[in-house]
């Protein structure tokens, strides 16, 4: 659900054109190749989110032995 006054950032995928018609400013920002993306400020805290849940994910589950409930 997105308000009419939402502004919604993406990386320009297609899927997006949606949010235009739900009546939301669509602003995408197409970065191209490389890793030019993580030096964009629109994208610095989507960035630090997901850095931050692989760094927690990774911490918790450390020590888990996936072979002995058969995940892996």
């Amino acid at each position: 659900h997105l308000a009419a006054a939402s502004i919604v950032v993406s990386d320009g995928l297609n899927c997006f054109t949606a949010v235009q018609a739900a009546g939301a400013k669509h602003e995408p920002s197409v970065v191209g190749t490389a890793r030019k993306s993580s030096a964009m400020p629109c994208f610095r805290w989507i960035n630090t989110v997901l850095s931050n849940l692989k760094t927690a994910t990774g911490g918790t589950y450390h020590a888990f032995n996936f072979d002995k409930y058969g995940f892996l």
